[in-house]
């Protein structure tokens, strides 16, 4: 099968598409033509070698799919052929990552995809979903407590804005100038446009989607500060205790998000699209920042 592989760290232009044999479907496997992978953060930092790990070459990067079940192992009953799936693999604890044409994998860690959402843009769900579910997961919020967001307009920030509001928590927000109407249009109250101009001890937690240690000045003494990004954490301050959340793969939660979708509960923007050959020119893009909307490749 073709994928987009490195054979060693560096800048974008490492990626080319080439052929790569095809992975054996165990029992409990699903075998999945891939409609669409969605570009994240972990990608480019895999890709260059900011993260370090140990990486068998060649390598194939991606965490999120979307696309059509097509060959099940003897015992999956989860899904069958012809279904549409979404998926997130952990790419580093894989042989393969999503920039494939096919993927391979533990059937719980799919769902079905959202109804009635194009099959390619429901790839934009599942790292993103999960990391902001389990992250809101880490905090203990009474009824109505409110919460500061930075990176709101993020991929990240937006899911968690949006479950914060479904849960009845006011939600202000740390963005960027241009991304106020989008975030006021959801439901978000005050939109900050610089750590400078946040308020002082004013919000029960501080979800920081956006690597912005100084955003702790938001939380109240004794409130919680729960962060995704790789950037260096604040110190424990006024009885806060910063935490760290990282995203573990979980089919069943993923499912629980692609429901929400169909339900109109929640939405997922999907920004560029580039074919899968032109992997290097979207991480190129998108590492330059500025982008709204999660970037695919299309298989």
């Amino acid at each position: 099968m073709k994928a987009v592989t490195f054979h060693r760290t560096g800048d974008p232009e490492v990626l080319a598409l080439a052929e790569v044999p095809e992975l054996p479907l165990g029992p409990q496997d699903i075998r999945v033509t891939v409609t669409a992978a969605a570009v994240n953060p972990v990608d480019l930092k895999t890709r260059s070698g900011f993260l370090t790990m140990n990486l068998t070459y060649p390598a194939v990067p991606g965490w999120d799919v979307s696309g059509v079940v097509t060959e099940t192992g003897s015992e999956v009953t989860r899904f069958a052929v012809g279904e549409q799936v979404i998926g997130m693999i952990a790419q580093p604890v894989h042989r393969y990552g999503t920039y494939a044409e096919q993927v391979t994998a533990d059937a719980r860690l799919f769902a079905r995809a959202p109804a009635g959402a194009p099959l390619e843009e429901a790839a934009a769900l599942p790292l993103a979903g999960l990391t902001a579910v389990q992250t809101l997961a880490k905090l203990t919020l009474p009824p109505g407590a409110p919460v500061l967001v930075t990176g709101a307009a993020g991929a990240v920030g937006r899911i968690a804005v949006q479950l914060l509001l479904a849960d009845g928590h006011p939600v202000d927000a740390l963005a960027r100038t241009g991304d106020t109407e989008p975030l006021r249009a959801i439901g978000v109250g005050t939109v900050h446009t610089r750590p400078e101009d946040l308020p002082d001890a004013t919000h029960t937690a501080v979800v920081d989607t956006a690597g912005v240690a100084a955003a702790i000045r938001a939380v109240a003494d004794g409130g919680q500060f729960v962060a995704i990004d790789d950037n260096l954490q604040p110190a424990p301050e006024r009885g806060i205790t910063p935490r760290k959340s990282y995203v573990d793969e979980n089919g069943d939660q993923l499912q629980t998000l692609s429901d929400l979708i169909t339900a109109g509960r929640l939405t997922v923007p999907a920004g560029r699209r580039y074919p899968l050959a032109d992997a290097a020119r979207a991480h190129h893009d998108f590492g330059a920042g500025g982008l709204r909307g999660k970037v695919l490749l299309l298989a």
